[in-house]
């Protein structure tokens, strides 16, 4: 499936950036000179900035990266990793570790994730690739308030699949869930008019294996793919 580019636009474009070395980790691209990266005692990387892009290629030992404005750059990252940016794009290459991602206003990419998965953005797509065929007990949260959602997952995943795919009466176009994994779905009778312009819900679920993974999926106005991993 091909996602469409979110129509929401930053609320700021932010001062220029030096490069900042960061012990601990490795960086590349230049980051802002707001606030300089620690290594804290356990070897994690913290980093918070009032803007500008924020770039770290390796944390071992877990990452803790904000920045008020700006994109987010994340190698491969063990333990634990929590991104956020007030708007700006999110990539993580390598995920050991669970993740929390949030951006008001951008695009969210997770590629070979291993433990549970939280992202969210207000305006933007979310991709994410699963890459631990063993996982149990892990919950995969992807959450888009206008922005398509595709998830794959390696064969025969066990997981409890939970979407909901709100869209508009002003949509310019139908929205849909594509799977494989014959999920069962029903979508709302009735147009939906509390929370301002009309919609309906499209709703679909269902048990792979056990089921011993949690995965919740919602957007408004986007398309929902859940697929099994090249």
């Amino acid at each position: 499936m091909t996602l469409h580019k979110a129509t929401a636009v930053l609320p700021m474009i932010l001062a220029s950036a030096i490069a900042v070395a960061v012990p601990g980790c490795k960086t590349s691209e230049p980051s802002s000179s707001d606030g300089a990266g620690v290594a804290n005692p356990s070897g994690a990387v913290t980093i918070n900035r009032m803007g500008g892009r924020i770039d770290v290629a390796e944390a071992p030992h877990g990452a803790t990266l904000n920045t008020m404005g700006g994109d987010i750059h994340l190698g491969n990252v063990s333990s634990f990793a929590n991104l956020k940016t007030m708007g700006g794009d999110i990539a993580v290459d390598r995920a050991n570790a669970p993740v929390e991602a949030t951006t008001m206003a951008g695009r969210i990419s997770i590629t070979g994730a291993s433990g549970s998965v939280h992202a969210t953005t207000m305006a933007g797509n979310i991709w994410v690739s699963y890459a631990n065929p063993s996982a149990t007990g892990q919950t995969i949260e992807l959450t888009s308030h206008s922005g398509g959602i595709e998830l794959a997952v390696p064969k025969d995943f066990p997981m409890d699949v939970e979407v909901t795919l709100t869209y508009t009466k002003n949509a310019f176009r139908t929205y849909e869930i594509i799977d494989d994994m014959g999920l069962t779905r029903h979508t709302d009778a009735e147009w939906d008019n509390t929370n301002g312009t009309p919609r309906k819900t499209i709703h679909a679920g269902g048990r792979i294996g056990s089921g011993v993974n949690r995965v919740i999926i919602k957007t408004i106005n986007g398309d929902v793919t859940i697929k099994k991993a090249v």
